[in-house]
């Protein structure tokens, strides 16, 4: 393929393979055992490490009971009576965190779906299950279904409650999976984004508020607050570790991290240990927001590749440049000139053929920042390229001569042209006596009278000796196809060195 590509290499940041665009600046600092932080505009992965290491899935299974019952019930404002039976799905006890549901009482779905998501209650849990499958089995079976169908191919769920068992698992990547999903239901957007959730007076029980679990939002604790952190879960197990989630929004950027089996650590050395989960999300988040800027980095005027024209006016080869300006998530000092190109072979032809008009879409190419693809663009022509005049007549040619019905016609003629100068040599060659036939042609003048011989006398029997011997016949040379005889025409070689001799001289 002859084309020249433009490559524009980033040398200022180092792909490490846990930070997309820092150069351990951040990463070096981290201490959780997974991570996973995305901008929730452009889908840009900004930092990871493990993010699709297996790991315990603690309170995450709650996110996947809401978007379960969210995708079951179409009306959350109907009401639910609480009974015996539709709690009796979690073993309670003092581990167990409860909201204290009673049985003949009635509750909403979405007040349901709220003390789920906000406080991780678990007898709100088993009211859901019940209400939609009957049985355990059956519910969790419906929310393997849907992890499955969201495209979390790396969760198992095998409870309710988010409790450390054998073969129940996540990653990092699939919870943020899990929660930009389930933030395009209303419902589930609303209760992530609570700092609390409080439950109604009712006959059985008395009005009372639960507070989430993301201490990411309080002011009261300076060492994990963010002031963008406007959602978010907060959960831990034995096994688990130290676990966030949060959203994160400001000054027009959006991000979700994630961050698992964290641990207690001074991280700070203050003498007071702290959840490494939260800090290293907020240490991201601070990072991203001081570094990160929206850039250019795909200009119109940047030629990123050439490519062979043929017949073109004052040029043999056309500037491809990207159709149109685009933006992305960069570190704040970048440009156009920081990132790379790659066109893509399939995209691009061999070479063009004029006429090119400015604009036309050639191929597509790949734009990398950091070893990230960043997005895929088409390239245009920079500039029209005309056909040449003797472009143009080449090509008339071209296009006369490669037509099928022009080879059909150049085939009959060649044919005929072949067949007349065969004829006009068969006669040249009789009229010069060079070429005649074996064959003396018969006329009604001359025609052959067959003579009859007299029998020779046998000297041997007439002196009395014994009679002569009959001479024997040769066998008649065999024909070599039955029923045609080949006559071929005898040439006269004297009269041909004849001709070449009266030329020589």
């Amino acid at each position: 393929m002859s084309i020249l590509i433009t490559l524009v290499l980033l040398l200022s940041f180092a792909f490490t393979g846990t930070a997309v665009f820092d150069s351990g600046e951040v990463t070096d600092q981290l201490k959780s055992e997974a991570y996973f932080m995305q901008s929730l505009d452009e889908n840009t992965v900004i930092f990871k490490k493990n993010e699709n290491k297996k790991l315990p899935m603690a309170g995450y299974v709650k996110i996947a009971i809401a978007i379960t019952a969210i995708e079951k019930w179409p009306a959350l404002d109907e009401k639910i009576k609480i009974t015996e039976e539709n709690l009796s799905l979690v073993k309670y006890d003092y581990t167990v965190r409860r909201a204290g549901y009673q049985a003949g009482e009635s509750v909403s779905k979405r007040e349901l779906i709220n003390c789920l998501v906000v406080y991780g209650a678990n007898d709100a849990a088993s009211v859901i299950a019940y209400e939609i499958s009957k049985s355990l089995d059956g519910f969790i079976a419906e929310m393997n279904n849907t992890v499955k169908a969201i495209g979390c191919e790396s969760t198992v769920i095998k409870n309710l409650t988010g409790f450390d068992v054998e073969g129940q698992y996540t990653t990092a990547s699939d919870v943020a999976k899990l929660i930009k999903y389930a933030m395009t239901f209303p419902a589930f957007s609303e209760a992530f984004s609570a700092t609390s959730v409080t439950l109604r007076k009712t006959d059985l029980n008395s009005e009372r508020t639960f507070q989430a679990s993301n201490r990411m939002r309080n002011k009261n604790v300076p060492d994990y607050y963010h002031e963008s952190v406007n959602a978010g879960k907060q959960t831990a197990t034995e096994k688990s570790g130290e676990c966030i989630s949060v959203i994160s929004a400001q000054d027009g950027y959006k991000y979700i991290v994630v961050v698992l089996k964290g641990h207690l650590e001074d991280v700070d050395r203050d003498g007071v240990k702290e959840n490494t989960s939260m800090t290293d999300a907020k240490r991201m988040l601070d990072w991203a927001y001081k570094n990160i800027r929206y850039r250019v980095v795909v200009a119109p005027s940047q030629v990123v590749a050439v490519i062979d024209v043929v017949a073109g006016k004052g040029t043999d080869v056309v500037k491809l440049v990207p159709e149109k300006e685009g933006s992305a998530l960069v570190p704040a000092n970048a440009t156009p000139a920081s990132v790379l190109y790659e066109v893509i072979p399939s995209s691009a032809p061999e070479k063009l053929r004029a006429p090119v008009k400015q604009g036309e879409i050639i191929a597509r190419a790949k734009v990398y920042y950091a070893g990230q693809v960043l997005s895929e663009v088409n390239l245009v022509a920079q500039e029209t390229v005309k056909l040449s005049f003797f472009g143009l007549i080449a090509t008339g040619i071209s296009a006369i001569m490669t037509s099928t019905f022009f080879i059909l016609v150049i085939g009959i003629a060649a044919l005929a042209a072949l067949g007349y100068f065969a004829l006009l040599l068969k006669k040249y060659l009789v009229d010069t006596g060079i070429l005649t036939s074996k064959t003396p042609v018969k006329t009604a003048s001359a025609q052959k009278v067959p003579v009859k011989k007299a029998p020779a006398k046998n000297s041997a029997t007439a002196k009395g000796g014994a009679p002569a011997r009959k001479p024997v016949k040769k066998p008649a040379n065999k024909k070599t196809n039955k029923g045609f005889d080949l006559k071929l025409p005898q040439i006269d070689l004297s009269k041909i060195k004849k001709l070449i001799g009266k030329y020589i001289k």
